[in-house]
Parts: C-alpha cells; structure tokens; sequence
C-alpha cells in the first residue's frame, strides 16, 4: 500500500464529521422524547390532583416549557428566537387581563365576597351597568321565551348531573387551552401563521376589555341573582360537567385576586369570539366536511354557554361578529398585500 493511499487525518474528521452530527442528532431526538414524556406525566398529576388550569400566567408557563423540550440540542439561538416570538404576545395577553378586572365596577371587598348589586352600579368611567337590555333581546329572540330558560329546563331539568354535562364543561374550558394550543401548533409548523394568529388574538382581546370598559352588562347567572331575569330559576353549569370524573377548574393565584376578575364581563362573549376566531382561521381551504366540523366549535361554545348561565344570545352574537370582523379585516389586508405584490416594477 502506498503512504499517498494511507487515509489522513483531515480526512477521517471528514468521514466522521457527519456521523458524529446524526450521532448528536439521534441522542437529543432522544432526549427530546423523554422529556415530553415527563411533561405529559406531569401534565396529568397536576390535572388529577389540582384541577384543570384556566389562568394565562400558568397555561403560558406551561406551554414556554413545552417549547423549551422541543428546541433542546438546538442551540441557544432557537431557544432565544422562541422567547422572542412568545414573550411579547404573553405580555400583551397579561396586561389584557389585569384590564379587564380594572374594568369591573366592583370594590375589592365585594369582589372577595362575591357580592355583586345590579342597582345603580357603574364602573370607573362612571358608566351604568347594563342589565335589562340582553333580556329584553333575548326574550324578542325567543319570541317571550328566554333562551336560556329553555335550554336549562329541557337538558338540565333536575338537580342531578346529566351524563352529556361532562362535555359542557370540556367544551367550556376548551376556551383556555384551544388558543395557546393553536398557537403552539402553528409556532412549530408555520412561524408567519403562528405571528398572524397572534396579532389576531391579540386584535379580539383589546376589542373586548374596550367594551367592557364601554360597556359593562350583567350575564344571566347575575341577573338572576339580582331577581330580574325572567322565567325560571337559572344555574351556573358551566364546570360541573367535572364532577362526574373528580376533577375541577383551578386558576393561578393571582386569578383570585381583584385584578383579573370582572363578573360583568359579558358583552361580547369571548368564549363565543375565540371558538370563532379559531374555526375563521383555518376555514379557507378546507372540505366541506371540514368546515362543517369547524363549525361545530363555535355552535358547541354558543351552547354551553346558555346551558350554563354565563351568556346571553345576544352576547354570543356580538362575539362572533367581533371574530368575523377580523378575520374579514386579515383577509382583505392579505389580498392587498397580494395584489401589491404582483404588480409589475
């Protein structure tokens, strides 16, 4: 053999160069997989034993650990990329709800208490709480039947727990998982559609602390503790689905607080709006068993909330118009800049 066939050194580390990366690779593939598994464990123990999280400071922190397994062995870059793309957003999203328990015409102690008047209330901007009009709407809706009144009475006639009250409730707390959860999804897939989804989301929470700044109106749970709702007696049902398995809501701690709590936070219903904004989002582009399955979200939302006395109709409404205008304003801005794009020189 010749000494010029004898393989140098700078030539092994060619060879092995690439063998070490996938070598690398696989072990933090690896590393990835089994601490996504110690997530979801953990995930599960925390559900079981505390309850299911509904508090945006917890459910965030939750998912920037979630995305900080998914970036391990990818350099310091990619995880710095990720706090910048989430960090702002989550702030907003924060300072939205401390807004809206500004927005609440209630004292600390009243709050603490949960003794909330209906008569002669008015927020810090001095604007009068709002309790007749939804359900003078909702009984000309109705056609003089509240309905709300009508669905309690034919899905939640007794006192006992129908078996279908589970989902209620899953549907219910879908509202605090299915955002982030979108968001996660797209962040990883598609980083432009996870910023637009973000903008957007962002766009419908200042939307609705505005108007409940403008205008502050009691549910059909604080009416009828108030003695002015109409017709029967009205339950607040969202959560009680969760009896059935042994589980609950829990919120963070500041969650129990003044700051982020408002029980006249009603016009629009977010619920609604959010569950609308997330069957806009992907509409375009789908089957028509797709968008049917879309749009079985927001109708499932809609329900839940009448069947648990937190909305009126004319709530939900509102909120899927909120959602509606912008996702039409997101559109049209994309046609704009399409169309702007195409044009010659």
């Amino acid at each position: 053999m010749a000494l010029t066939d004898v393989p140098s050194e700078t030539s092994l580390e060619r060879v092995r160069g690439p063998e070490r990366m996938r070598s690398t690779g696989w072990r933090w593939r690896h590393v990835r997989w089994a601490a996504f598994a110690a997530y979801a464990v953990g995930l599960l123990l925390f559900v079981v034993f505390q309850g299911v999280p509904t508090d945006r400071l917890g459910i965030y922190g939750g998912v920037l650990a979630f995305l900080t397994i998914a970036v391990l062995g990818r350099g310091w870059s990619a995880w710095w990329q990720m706090m910048v793309d989430w960090l702002p957003f989550e702030a907003v999203l924060l300072a939205y709800d401390y807004s809206r328990g500004y927005a609440a015409p209630y004292t600390a102690q009243q709050i603490a208490h949960r003794a909330y008047p209906i008569h002669d209330v008015s927020n810090k901007l001095g604007l009068p709480l709002h309790v007749m009009f939804p359900i003078r709407f909702d009984q000309w809706l109705g056609g003089g039947t509240m309905p709300t009144t009508w669905v309690q009475e034919h899905f939640h006639p007794g006192t006992a727990v129908p078996w279908y009250g589970l989902l209620v409730s899953l549907v219910y707390v879908s509202h605090f998982l299915v955002m982030p959860t979108v968001a996660v999804v797209l962040w990883i897939r598609n980083r432009a559609r996870f910023l637009i989804w973000m903008r957007m989301v962002i766009a419908l929470a200042v939307a609705g602390v505005t108007t409940y700044f403008l205008y502050p109106m009691a549910p059909p749970w604080l009416a009828q503790d108030g003695g002015v709702f109409p017709g029967g007696f009205v339950g607040r049902y969202t959560t009680e689905g969760f009896d059935l398995i042994g589980l609950h809501m829990v919120g963070g701690m500041v969650s129990q607080g003044q700051y982020l709590v408002n029980p006249v936070a009603a016009m629009p219903s977010l619920h609604t709006a959010y569950a609308t904004l997330a069957a806009g989002f992907f509409w375009w582009g789908r089957t028509w068993w797709q968008k049917a399955l879309l749009a079985c979200y927001p109708l499932a939302m809609g329900f839940a909330l009448l069947y648990g006395g937190e909305h009126y109709v004319v709530d939900e409404l509102a909120g899927a118009a909120y959602a509606l205008v912008i996702i039409a304003a997101w559109r049209l801005l994309r046609r704009r800049r399409l169309r702007v794009s195409i044009q010659p020189g």
